[in-house]
């Protein structure tokens, strides 16, 4: 065996290690979500923070998160590697759960604050990281499994987040008049599932990224590329998703707590039953994606989205909110993932870094405007008297969620040779045979899927139709040099 054969060899066992030591991490990691993101508003409103101070918690973070992105490809150009940017970043992280874990007898009177700026320090920090994350883990990954891949990487993280916010939940109930105590306890299982998500990601193998100047765009260029880039079209179309949901998200918890008078328990139920959902419907959301595009599962999910909030205020009993957020995991789910799998589909290997930081930063920037706009229309409807200001919050969230669907349907187009899906095809296969898969008991043959192959007939002349629209995206499959 010659040495390229022998350094082949090795390159494969590298990836193959890291794919697991991926894995890993996205359950400890997912352990650190499921202990905290649903539980810093509740820690905020125990230390006494207005429902205004609630909408800055998430629109202040969102907004660092989404400019502190565009220094990663600079950060990975100065350490030299796309590695030490992630364990770095995530170090940081995981050092500052500590101070959280001790906010009020650290920061007393100014405890809603330090909280706030902790928060939002910690997760820009794994913010900065992101990018060079999302790189590596798309070179492990051929493009004909990344939704698979991704899908069954999100169950796992999904089954790893329920099971961190049953014990989330178990341990506020225990802590009983004293839940700062209880939620000082999470931050710090969090600052412990951490520290091994970085023992996961030190095992990481980095290639090495070629900084090619040719490459290079700058954020503004990459704006201004919207009338031909189809790729800054789908980064706009999802901002204007993301604000859209933040408009009502950051008020998620503080309606449950305090408008409808739900106690943690139900709070952990109604939270845990959508982590659930998420981990079980991601690995068929992931199949969808692989086999007609990424697109057709953004354009479904976008449009089920819109309605959810109506369903919060005209449903509100605990069973009803169970329900429409087991529903909104579901849709959410699949819409998270096909737009992470179409990113990575869209843009070249040696672009990625800096393509992802871009569409993040236009995403953390409809995330923050979104609570921004929410923050100020819950303030504007306190202050005429109105006996419930989650109720234009939510409408003006339905209006720009209806806006984005539509956004996403007439200005982007998919980027694979792929069949065209429609609304009855993916209901059909959502219960067919798909649905037992989804839950893990019995999995689809190829043959099943594509059907029966008559003798003498090749598997070309079998396979699907594709619109007009998409055979002309698979014959210009980057007009603007983003797709690989």
């Amino acid at each position: 065996m010659n040495d390229r054969a022998l350094e082949e060899q090795s390159n494969q066992a590298a990836i193959a290690r890291s794919r697991r030591a991926a894995d890993h991490d996205a359950a400890l990691s997912a352990v650190m979500t499921g202990l905290t993101d649903p539980f810093m508003i509740p820690y905020a409103l125990a230390l006494g923070a207005s429902p205004f101070q609630a909408g800055l918690l998430s629109s202040v973070r969102n907004l660092l998160l989404a400019f502190v992105q565009l220094g990663s490809a600079e950060a990975v150009r100065r350490l030299g590697s796309r590695r030490a940017v992630v364990l770095w970043t995530a170090g940081l992280q995981a050092a500052l759960w500590l101070p959280l874990a001790f906010v009020q007898p650290l920061f007393g009177d100014g405890a809603v604050l330090a909280l706030i700026a902790a928060y939002t320090v910690g997760t820009a920090s794994a913010a900065l990281g992101g990018p060079a994350w999302g790189s590596l883990v798309a070179d492990y990954t051929p493009p004909a499994e990344r939704g698979r891949y991704f899908g069954r990487r999100a169950r796992l993280a999904g089954f790893a987040t329920t099971a961190a916010g049953a014990v989330a939940g178990g341990v506020l109930q225990l802590s009983g008049s004293r839940p700062l105590a209880g939620f000082g306890a999470l931050c710090l299982l969090a600052a412990v599932a951490r520290a091994f998500s970085w023992r996961a990601l030190s095992q990481f193998y980095d290639a090495g990224w070629i900084d090619d100047p040719k490459q290079r765009t700058s954020f503004s260029a990459f704006l201004f590329r919207a009338r031909h880039s189809n790729f800054t079209r789908f980064s706009l179309c999802i901002g204007l998703n993301s604000l859209a949901a933040h408009v009502a998200a950051p008020f998620f918890a503080v309606y449950l707590l305090e408008g409808l008078g739900f106690g943690y328990a139900e709070y952990t139920a109604v939270v845990l039953a959508g982590s659930l959902t998420g981990m079980l419907s991601s690995p068929w959301w992931g199949r969808l994606g692989d086999r007609h595009g990424n697109h057709a599962v953004l354009r479904w999910t976008s449009a089920g989205v819109v309605i959810l909030p109506a369903l919060w205020l005209l449903f509100g009993a605990p069973v009803w909110m169970l329900l429409w957020n087991v529903a909104g995991a579901f849709l959410w789910g699949g819409l998270n993932l096909s737009a992470s799998n179409f990113v990575y589909d869209a843009v070249s290997p040696q672009r990625r870094p800096s393509y992802i930081a871009y569409f993040n930063v236009v995403n953390g920037i409809g995330v923050s405007l979104g609570a921004f706009v929410g923050s100020w229309i819950a303030l504007a409807a306190e202050s005429e008297g109105a006996a419930q200001a989650f109720v234009p919050v939510f409408v003006a969230s339905i209006a720009l969620r209806a806006a984005a669907a539509l956004a996403l349907r007439r200005f982007v187009r998919e980027v694979r040779p792929v069949r065209d899906l429609g609304l009855r095809e993916v209901i059909l296969d959502l219960v067919g045979q798909r649905l037992v898969g989804v839950l893990g008991l019995f999995s689809v043959k190829p043959e099943v899927e594509m059907g029966p192959r008559r003798p003498g007939t090749s598997r070309a002349r079998h396979a699907p139709k594709r619109s007009k629209r998409r055979a002309r995206a698979a014959a210009h499959p980057g007009d603007d040099a983003d797709a690989p």
